[in-house]
C-alpha cells in the first residue's frame, strides 16, 4: 500500500502576524498609558508641592521696601510666591502666569473696603491666611486615541501669615 502525503498550507508566519497584532493593539497602548499615567502623577505631585511652597513663601514673607501700603506689600508677596513656585515645580509643569485663571492668591479675611479704599490695622496681614491655587493643563499622550484633549490639574495650599515686617505696623488715622 502506498502512502499519500497531504501538503497543508504553510503556517510559518502566523505567529509573527499574531504577535504584531497583539503588540500593536494591546501592548503598545498599555505601555503608553502607563508612561502617561506616570507623567500625570509626577505633574500632580509637583503642582501640589509648588502650591505648598508658594503658600509657605507667602506666609513667611518679610517686606522690605520703600512703601508700606497694602498694595505694595501684596505685589511683593505675590512676586515672592511666583519665584518659590517656579523654583519648585520642575521642568514638566508650567504655570501660565499671564493667565489669571491658572494661578490665584487669596487672603482670608479680606480687608474691609469702602469706595476702593481698604483700611487695615496691619498691612502685613499678620495672622491672616494666604491661599495659593495653581492650575496646569496636561495634554495626555494617549489623548488622541481616547479623544481627550487635556486634563486640568489643580492644587491649592493655605497657610497662616507669620508675624514680621521691616518696619512698624502703621495704624489708620
Amino acid at each position: 500500500m502506498r502512502k499519500i502525503k497531504i501538503h497543508w498550507p504553510s503556517e510559518a508566519g502566523q505567529s509573527l502576524v499574531e504577535f504584531a497584532l497583539v503588540t500593536l493593539f494591546v501592548i503598545l497602548p498599555v505601555t503608553f498609558g502607563i508612561i502617561d499615567g506616570g507623567i500625570l502623577f509626577y505633574k500632580w505631585v509637583a503642582l501640589n508641592n509648588g502650591a505648598r511652597e508658594g503658600a509657605r513663601a507667602g506666609a513667611i514673607f518679610h517686606y522690605v521696601g520703600p512703601t508700606h501700603t497694602l498694595d505694595a506689600i501684596g505685589a511683593a508677596r505675590e512676586l515672592t510666591i511666583k519665584d518659590a513656585v517656579n523654583a519648585t515645580i520642575g521642568p514638566l509643569v508650567s504655570i501660565a502666569w499671564e493667565q489669571p485663571a491658572d494661578w490665584h492668591v487669596t487672603y482670608d479675611p479680606d480687608p474691609p473696603c469702602v469706595d476702593d479704599k481698604c483700611e487695615l490695622l496691619d498691612v502685613y496681614r499678620t495672622g491672616d491666611l494666604v491661599q495659593v491655587r495653581l492650575t496646569h493643563h496636561h495634554s495626555p499622550l494617549v489623548g488622541l486615541v481616547i479623544g481627550l484633549d487635556q486634563i486640568d490639574l489643580t492644587a491649592s495650599a493655605t497657610m497662616r501669615i507669620e508675624p514680621g515686617g521691616a518696619g512698624p505696623t502703621p495704624t489708620p488715622p
